[in-house]
């Protein structure tokens, strides 16, 4: 067994000690006997023979003598520190191996005296373990050669149980018992010692060849603690089966030279082979070792061996996982090994369905299309039918990360339940992680799952077909849907100490779901968190208003799906945001919090600690002041007759700090002579923060609350004005503050809460600081992405990065893909009727209508294109420039028709309809004011409006004068009052010349 390694030789002279007493001979005699003698360390005499005599005299004295025995085994640690210094070089002191022998090495009190007790005892047993396991990584080093060496407790370890497996090293009958001939060797250790340290350093291609496999070797001490962590039982091919009743064994393969064709481990569950693994240094590609292994096709294992469907690759670290069950296997990387009752199970559903035998595989073939499952777009509703359609197509293709973006007001969680139902239901998901990012989104998912009840149920509650349950740390989940917190969720795999990051929890193991659902997604991304999508080997789906960059670089630019503010407002599930723009008021600049005033930081706007504008002291006062001012020009519509006072609307202020936010609650009850019940402050270290949240939303005061970034992804429909006394640098949390506002809401309800109010049709933001100027573009103004077959796009831009784009008219892939699909939809013979494009005359109502028909077989397959997405890509292709003038609207039909005539070249350079009917509308004024005639404001409202009407359907009827916003001034007859100088005759000319002029 250990001819390939030559003994050491024990060199004693007369110098060296009690040679006259025992000669060399009898020394040597003396190591056999004491390597036969002990049950673990005697396979190291031919390597170090004082390694074995401090390791064979820490088992021995590990039961009557415990200190000792850690004296022993710090003795130990210290002779295989200094070999491994001179066989690989002093740099290589890290890695498991080397930590294992620095906790050797600082092991308990040297001193033999005193009386033991347990717990030294137990120290000691554990410490021997530690000295098997580093001479076993010492011999295999040294030889090359895994050899099947197994830990085998001494006899007089009272916990031995008497059936215990024994090995003995064929060397010599021990003659004695293992504490006699340790005592016996003692007075020899100095010798020994100074043989060892006149040992030279290893050659320098002999340290090269042991640095390689030394490599290898502290990869599988990596390996066999992850197999054992998740619950297999790790052993030799060459033992005896183990005789108690366990699932999940890995076998090591032995007696292999380095490299040797066959797999490292069989992973046997329930005594049936069922997968490898293969080990591999940390600089090995795994994915190319995967793909030898497969095709290979495990030739190691023997033929009658039954197919063994799963593989693992790993380099200790990395674990790669292929599953040759998927219907398309591919690897993937997971946080660590499956359990064996995982494996367990995956095998009896793969026998009960052989067709579908996987998740993946259900997915595929037993998940119905969602029209078939009795899902209709209106019961739905189209939103969430595309989106849940979108995701489900995703899931098909294998692909293991997709986003969903869902403007608020679009239904992200009811798009969500809906997903999960059907893969409970048809494709038999066994559990489903949702996640959000706080206690109050937490409670509004579990309502929306008991209130749920999808098609072919016959009208039971999704809670009663299935379980649906918060996740309670230190607890296994139930089968159904778990929803939790993220930080809940991130404290239970940290083990209760944030700081050390995500880590194995058994009861909680990486294949705890089938899916995660990520609720607001942007949030769960952040550096901190995104951990927890690593660790669970199921696909994640993410659902956002505003896709960030970062989350984009996550789910691997998957957008699957995008529902964007713009749509929102378009199908009145949002309102638009006008700003209100307050002179320029000193600021002041504040050091930033290092921590944000939330649960955790959701975006980090910059470097910790940065400077940023807020408005105190004087400059608060004013602009507080000249926002009561300024209330009746942001709602004019809401003026009492005879008076100039405006009510309140409910109002968002966004302080910088807590700090400041007490500052700007005094100030706003002073300028507005009102006591603490109108203008409250909200935090999360405050008393009570929801019931003050839901007292805001449901009654009539308070009028006004103080944040400090709480209110990111909040849903308080009445609110309608937001005002800023601080900076915020980053563009999406700026989006996602102002989403706040833009909720609609029913005009009764709306009424309820702010008396006088008749109708909510805009979000007002009232900007002192000048935070608007930073962020260009409305409050999502991520275009639709995908990503191709066979190609990765990169994430989408902010929507700064976007602008400096137009600018320098750098169209994206994507963009140059819409245009080139909207160009060959003209070429195809689908251009409007010729006289559209080439008449000077105004739309007609019927032009409108055709202009719609046509636009809605563009967006019809296969062409799929709005007029938004179209003109989007020609504006950051520089094609087209908006008006600074002039805020930016949503696209329509009518817009079409300038890039028609632009791509015909009739136009050199398309122009949005909005901005042409304005401008026609500012050339008529001058007109008649060359002609004498003047407009009061008054007059100005009615004819912006109009305008503004004109540009949004292409043409005015005059029975719009009926609806919203016009009603709000007393319909046609506040029209034909505001025009009254001229008549009630003069007045329809008027409007009919208006019309005209504008169309």
């Amino acid at each position: 067994m250990f001819d390939a390694v030559p003994r050491s030789p024990v060199t004693l002279t007369k110098s060296e000690g009690n040679v006259g007493r025992v000669h060399q001979v009898a020394v040597e005699e003396a190591l056999a006997e004491l390597a036969a003698a002990s049950a673990n360390f005697g396979f190291l005499l031919p390597l170090e023979p004082l390694l074995l005599v401090y390791g064979a005299g820490a088992e021995a004295d590990a039961h009557d003598r415990p200190k000792r025995s850690l004296a022993q085994a710090r003795q130990f640690a210290e002779v295989l520190t200094a070999e491994s210094v001179r066989l690989l070089g002093p740099d290589s002191t890290d890695g498991p191996v080397h930590r294992a022998l620095a906790e050797l090495r600082r092991s308990g009190d040297p001193t033999p005296d005193g009386e033991a007790g347990p717990d030294d005892r137990s120290r000691a047993r554990r410490f021997v373990r530690h000295c098997f396991e580093l001479g076993v990584w010492y011999f295999r080093l040294r030889t090359g050669v895994r050899d099947a060496l197994s830990f085998v407790p001494p006899t007089e370890w009272d916990d031995t149980p008497t059936s215990s497996p024994r090995r003995h090293v064929a060397i010599r009958e021990p003659v004695t018992d293992l504490a006699t001939w340790v005592a016996l060797l003692d007075e020899y250790v100095p010798v020994l010692r100074r043989t060892l340290e006149r040992r030279t350093p290893a050659e320098t291609a002999t340290r090269a060849s042991l640095k390689a496999r030394s490599a290898l070797l502290e990869a599988e001490w990596h390996v066999a603690d992850l197999l054992t962590e998740a619950g297999w039982t790790v052993r030799d091919d060459s033992e005896t089966p183990h005789e108690l009743p366990v699932r999940g064994v890995a076998v090591r393969s032995t007696a292999q030279p380095d490299r040797a064709a066959g797999p490292d481990y069989v992973l046997r569950v329930d005594g049936q082979s069922v997968g490898t693994v293969e080990v591999r240094t940390r600089s090995e590609d795994l994915r190319a070792a995967m793909a030898r292994t497969r095709e290979a096709g495990n030739l190691s294992t023997a033929s009658a061996e039954r197919r063994m469907p799963y593989t693992y690759v790993t380099d200790g670290v990395r674990v790669l996982f292929r599953n040759e069950n998927d219907p398309e296997p591919h690897p993937r990387e997971v946080f660590t090994f499956h359990q064996p009752d995982t494996v367990a199970r995956w095998l009896r559903e793969a026998a009960t369905d052989p067709q579908a035998p996987t998740f993946q595989g259900r997915v595929l073939r037993r998940l119905p299309d969602l029209g078939d499952d009795g899902y209709a777009r209106d019961s739905l509703g189209t939103v969430q039918y595309n989106a849940v359609r979108a995701f489900e197509s995703s899931l098909r293709r294998g692909e293991r990360r997709a986003m969903v973006q869902i403007a608020v007001g679009g239904g992200q969680t009811i798009t969500a339940v809906t997903a999960a139902h059907r893969l409970l239901r048809h494709a038999r998901a066994r559990r489903i992680l949702f996640l959000v990012d706080r206690v109050e989104h937490e409670n509004q998912a579990l309502a929306t799952f008991a209130a749920y009840s999808g098609p072919g149920e016959d009208g039971r509650k999704f809670t009663e077909s299935y379980r649906v349950e918060r996740l309670v740390p230190d607890a296994v989940p139930s089968q159904g849907v778990v929803v939790s917190t993220v930080p809940r969720l991130y404290n239970a795999l940290a083990k209760g100490n944030p700081g050390s990051g995500v880590r194995y929890r058994p009861y909680l193991p990486p294949e705890s779901f089938d899916l995660v659902i990520a609720d607001d997604c942007h949030r769960s991304v952040s550096s901190r968190w995104r951990a927890l999508f690593d660790y669970f080997d199921a696909p994640v789906l993410g659902l956002t208003a505003t896709p960030t960059d970062r989350a984009l670089q996550v789910f691997q630019g998957n957008l699957v799906s995008s529902y964007t503010f713009e749509d929102a407002v378009t199908d009145g599930r949002a309102v638009q945001v006008t700003i209100y723009h307050i002179g320029d008021l000193p600021t002041r600049p504040e050091w930033a919090a290092d921590r944000l005033d939330e649960e955790f930081d959701l975006d980090v706007e910059g470097p910790l600690g940065h400077r940023r504008s807020m408005v105190s002291g004087k400059a608060l006062h004013a602009a507080l002041t000249a926002f009561k001012e300024g209330l009746p020009s942001m709602f004019p519509e809401r003026v009492g007759l005879g008076s100039g006072d405006v009510e309140l609307p409910k109002t968002v202020v966004y302080a910088a700090n807590d700090q400041h936010a007490d500052e700007v609650v005094d100030a706003v009850r002073a300028v507005f002579g009102q006591g603490p019940g109108f203008c409250q402050k909200v935090t999360l270290k405050g008393r009570s923060p929801y019931r003050l949240l839901s007292q805001f939303r449901n009654t009539v005061e308070p009028r006004v609350i103080v944040v400090v970034d709480l209110l990111t992804g909040t849903d308080i429909a009445p609110v309608e004005c937001l005002l800023f006394l601080r900076d915020v640098r980053s563009s999406y949390r700026y989006f996602q503050m102002l989403a706040v506002g833009t909720r609609p809401i029913a005009s009764a309800a709306l009424r309820a809460v702010t008396p006088g109010a008749s109708a909510k049709t805009r979000c007002v933001v009232v900007d002192p600081v000048g935070v608007a100027r930073h962020h260009s573009g409305r409050p999502s103004t991520t275009r639709k992405r995908g990503r191709g077959r066979g190609r990765d796009e990169a994430p989408a831009p902010t929507p700064a990065a976007a602008a400096a784009a137009a600018a320098a008219a750098a169209a994206t892939v994507d963009d140059a893909e819409v245009m080139e699909r909207w160009r060959s939809f003209l070429q195809a013979g689908n251009d409007p009727a010729r006289e559209l494009i080439t008449g000077t005359g105004g739309l007609s109502e019927e032009d409108v209508r055709r202009l719609h028909s046509w636009a809605e077989s563009l967006a019809r397959p296969p062409h799929g294109l709005t007029a938004e997405r179209i003109w989007s890509a020609y504006e950051r292709a520089g094609v087209t420039v908006p008006d600074p003038r002039r805020p930016r609207a949503p696209k329509g039909p009518a817009d079409l028709l300038a890039l028609v005539r632009y791509e015909a070249g009739l136009e050199p350079r398309p122009r949005p309809y909005r901005d042409q009917v304005f401008d026609r509308l500012d050339d008529w004024i001058d007109h008649q004011k060359r002609r004498g005639l003047s407009f009061d404001s008054d007059q100005v409202w009615w004819m912006e409006h109009i305008a503004d009407s004109t540009a949004a359907g292409g043409h005015f009827a005059a029975a719009s004068l009926d609806a919203v916003p016009f009603t709000l001034r007393g319909g046609t007859s506040g029209f034909l009052r505001a025009f009254g100088e001229h008549g009630e005759q003069g007045a329809v000319r008027l409007l009919d010349e208006l019309r005209s002029v504008l169309a």
